[in-house]
């Protein structure tokens, strides 16, 4: 019973791994057929089923003949599996050895050499004299072998050493995100050469059979799991070092065909879950990337831009893609590298405004102000020829008077508009420094510094923010003027804090909607007093912190009731409720 099983156990192994390997090679077929070394790797499997059977005929037929052919096929057909597992391990890791001269001679002698040896070896003896007849545990024979085979056997092991060093430092150059996966595929590959030592130790009862076929087993089980279960062939790794691996900016590797292949650490900051999308393509694995990426023809970088909601803030990146050479591989992989430049956006747009800020300056100076200057000349020249007649009656004094009064008044909207136009040019500059104030201070500070008349201020609830303080006192000074001035005179003005800054209201008649686009033009004014810089400014101070200022008012045509602002983009602390809100008056 004993040599019963272990008869089943010879012979079952060798069939279960064909049965294996018939599903791998389908499996390849059907999803992995264009992967690099495929094909290779499905006639290395197919060859290693040649491998199995052989084993099996060599136990299990009777007559001597046959057995001595199926073991001369069995030998043949593992040198020939060895050598195209040497090809795969070129193809896969782009080395192209096997294309080498010497490589090419070495990988003859093993396939070709040893089958045509073998099976004259009738006539020359180079490979074994004979084969011996064994009876124990089952019948089969055992080569006794001569040096021919033993020159075969080294010139197998330099090699297949060869390709396994070539392998394991590809393997090592790669992320640790690979690492299951290439210790089952050491594993798997090691197996038959353990298998192999072992049965020549004596630990196998059949201590004369070749057992390296039996390391098969395992070979393609772990070798399936890593390939396709834990997609070895999709992680694809390509040599990188610690400074790559440890870089800031994000770093994409794509294969020919556009599908992710690899990545850093500092790509998961933008897209966390990556690692799910190793093997599909960039469209899939980081939709956003798509049209930023162009792929250069030639070895020069091309370049793009990203701009997105990454971490909970808009960023923006610059995008470079190269060219990978993999070797003697005509094929080329890409690097995609993503340069954080949203300091330098900022800064550029910052400048931008700044530089909006200016012409606006000098187009008021040219325009504005020169208007004004006009009016009042036109009411001095009146002025002088009323004088210069011969004596003014009562009509005529009123109308003088008159006169002096407009001119009085244009020059005061000139000191106005001159005014706020310094307050532009000299408090448009981005803020450099700023301190921790409270919103709610801030805003009774402003209405102290306004003539509010019979209105009414309230604070709904408070954050504290950082903000330049002078700035910050003169956006609510401008808006509370502004409520001021186009309100009824018991107009209430509300500030309160948002999830992303803070808002300013008031209840008095709103803004037409057919004006909400122009408010804060610069110039923009409804009134024949007014200077059109109040609102202006209110942006210009936001923008100089970097927040966002927005008039927001319903749906629907017509007016609104009353006006809001809604500054966002501002952050600092968290929001303090006041529960009984005072009013100020």
């Amino acid at each position: 019973m004993a040599v019963s099983a272990m008869y089943l156990a010879y012979v079952g192994l060798p069939v279960l791994t064909a049965v294996i390997g018939v599903g791998l090679i389908y499996w390849i077929y059907r999803l992995q057929w264009d992967r690099p070394g495929a094909k290779t790797f499905v006639l290395l499997l197919l060859v290693g089923k040649v491998w199995m059977l052989s084993v099996v005929a060599h136990i299990v037929v009777s007559d001597p003949d046959l057995q001595r052919a199926a073991a001369m096929l069995e030998t043949s057909a593992a040198f020939g599996s060895y050598g195209l597992f040497a090809v795969f391990v070129s193809q896969y890791t782009g080395s192209g050895f096997h294309r080498h001269p010497i490589a090419q001679a070495a990988l003859a002698a093993l396939v070709g050499g040893t089958t045509v040896l073998s099976f004259t070896n009738w006539s020359h003896g180079l490979l074994y004299q004979r084969l011996v007849f064994r009876r124990e545990p089952f019948t089969y024979y055992e080569f006794v072998y001569e040096p021919g085979f033993i020159v075969l056997i080294l010139l197998l092991a330099a090699v297949i050493g060869y390709a396994w060093s070539v392998l394991v430092k590809y393997l090592l150059s790669t992320s640790q995100r690979s690492e299951v996966q290439l210790v089952l595929l050491l594993a798997g590959g090691l197996a038959i050469a353990v298998a192999q030592v072992l049965g020549k130790a004596g630990v196998f009862p059949a201590a004369g059979l070749a057992h390296a076929a039996y390391g098969a087993l395992p070979f393609n089980v772990l070798t399936t799991v890593a390939l396709f279960r834990l997609r070895l062939f999709d992680i694809q790794p390509v040599a990188r070092n610690a400074v790559v691996e440890n870089l800031r900016d994000p770093v994409l590797v794509l294969d020919e065909d556009g599908r992710v292949v690899d990545f850093n650490g500092a790509s998961t900051r933008i897209w966390p879950n990556l690692g799910e999308h190793v093997g599909e393509p960039l469209g899939i694995a980081c939709p956003d990337l798509t049209d930023a990426v162009s792929f250069p023809e030639t070895s020069e970088e091309t370049a793009g831009r990203l701009t997105g909601q990454f971490d909970g803030a808009e960023r923006h990146y610059s995008v470079n893609v190269a060219q990978v050479s993999r070797g003697r591989d005509d094929r080329h992989w890409y690097s995609v590298l993503l340069r954080d430049v949203t300091a330098l956006e900022r800064s550029r747009w910052q400048l931008e405004k700044q530089n909006e800020r200016l012409d606006q300056v000098a187009s008021t100076i040219s325009h504005d102000l020169r208007n004004p200057i006009q009016v009042a000349d036109g009411y001095t020249e009146m002025l002088d020829d009323m004088v210069a007649a011969d004596g003014l009656n009562a009509a005529d004094a009123d109308e003088a008077q008159a006169y002096l009064r407009k001119t009085s008044e244009t020059h005061s909207r000139m000191e106005a508009i001159i005014g706020d136009v310094l307050t532009i040019a000299r408090e448009g500059k981005t803020v450099e420094s700023t301190e921790r104030v409270a919103l709610s201070t801030v805003a009774r500070d402003a209405w102290a510094n306004v003539d509010t008349k019979d209105a009414t201020l309230t604070v709904a609830d408070d954050r504290r923010l950082q903000a330049d303080r002078s700035k910050l006192l003169t956006v609510f000074e401008n808006v509370v003027r502004n409520a001021v001035d186009h309100g009824p005179e018991d107009v209430t003005v509300a500030v309160g804090a948002t999830a992303d800054g803070f808002y300013i209201e008031d209840d008095g008649p709103g803004i037409p909607a057919e004006h909400a686009d122009d408010i804060f033009e610069y110039g923009y004014t409804t009134t024949d007093d007014g200077t059109g810089l109040g609102l202006s400014i209110v942006e210009t101070m936001a923008e100089s912190h970097g927040w966002s200022v927005e008039l927001e008012t319903p749906d629907g045509e017509g007016a609104s009731a009353g006006t809001r602002f809604v500054f966002t983009g501002v952050g600092g602390g968290s929001v303090v409720d006041d529960q009984d809100p005072q009013p100020t008056s």
